[in-house]
């Protein structure tokens, strides 16, 4: 997986690409957090996020967890209809800002 960012201010938008899986979710984690305490507000780009597993569902919610405990926001864009089912499924559809 490969995140690339883009500072916008108060808001950081990380464009994701690859699979978010059990190998790079620990990166992301660490990534998130850091990125949760550097930005107000998370947007991430999921264009070229071609899966997501268990472990990076855990790797989203956590960041949600973190932003919202500091009044931030999540916001997720582009989702592609795979990534999109998983989410529905585990029911962070109805909870998570994606547009």
């Amino acid at each position: 997986m490969d995140i690339k960012l883009v500072n916008r201010g108060e808001t950081g938008e990380l464009i994701l690409s690859g699979d978010l899986d059990t190998k790079t979710a620990r990166d992301a984690d660490e990534l998130f957090s850091k990125m949760a305490d550097r930005f107000q507000n998370l947007t991430l780009d999921m264009t070229n996020l071609d899966y997501i597993s268990s472990a990076g569902i855990r790797s989203i919610r956590n960041l949600y967890i973190k932003l919202n405990q500091k009044s931030g926001k999540l916001v997720m864009t582009n989702v592609n209809e795979n990534v999109m089912e998983v989410f529905e499924m585990t029911g962070l559809a109805g909870l998570l800002n994606i547009r």
